[in-house]
């Protein structure tokens, strides 16, 4: 394979994923104000969960809302199957993703939890699915099946959807919640972003 054909590939991957979010923006309705009021006025936590790819996903949106100033944890799908849905309470608001909405471990928590009468937030390309009929809100994120190889089974375009979904509530929510850049400094007491809000004064000695 040349340099070109390899160049060519990533190129025509990028310009298809491009096109699948500037679609998913046009899709954005009445489904996803309710799933901002749900996170805003949360009184409790928001727990996102998913599994392999959308665990990942999951997990990374959780700690996004964290950094807006929404108390959010991450749940593993298969794990709450074994106790650990018991983090979930009565006040929190469950977010599941799942591409397919018919993920086992992901249903089987969102059969545990609407028992429980919590709101669900599902993300998922069939609000037809199980798990979009479990679920309080529904809000569909689809990329064209000839992005995801092995006839759309490997999640790809599929993913990058799923996240842009994410960062699009967090930034809402962010504005809903009227965050200021002094509370983001806040929560971030390491790293660059502690330099930059706490620039240290320069050395008068040199």
């Amino acid at each position: 394979m040349s340099e070109q054909d390899i160049l060519s590939i990533g190129r025509q991957l990028l310009e298809k994923e491009s096109a699948a979010i500037l679609s998913l923006a046009t899709m954005l309705d009445q489904s996803f104000l309710q799933a901002v009021n749900y996170l805003v006025n949360c009184e409790g936590h928001v727990i996102a969960s998913g599994v392999g790819t959308t665990g990942m996903i999951a997990r990374r949106f959780a700690h996004l809302l964290c950094n807006v100033g929404c108390p959010a944890l991450f749940l593993h799908s298969g794990d709450s199957l074994h106790g650990s849905s018991g983090a979930v309470r009565s006040k929190d608001i469950l977010v599941l993703l799942s591409k397919s909405g018919e993920t086992i471990e992901t249903i089987q928590l969102a059969k545990i939890v609407y028992e429980r009468h919590v709101p669900i937030i599902a993300i998922t390309a069939r609000p037809e699915s199980t798990l979009g009929k479990l679920s309080t809100v529904v809000l569909k994120v689809q990329a064209p099946d000839d992005i995801d190889p092995y006839n759309g089974l490997m999640g790809v375009g599929s993913s990058l959807v799923s996240a842009a979904m994410c960062d699009a509530l967090v930034f809402a929510v962010w504005h809903c919640k009227g965050m200021t850049t002094q509370d983001f400094f806040q929560g971030h007491p390491g790293g660059i972003i502690a330099h930059l809000s706490h620039p240290k004064p320069p050395d008068l000695t040199a």
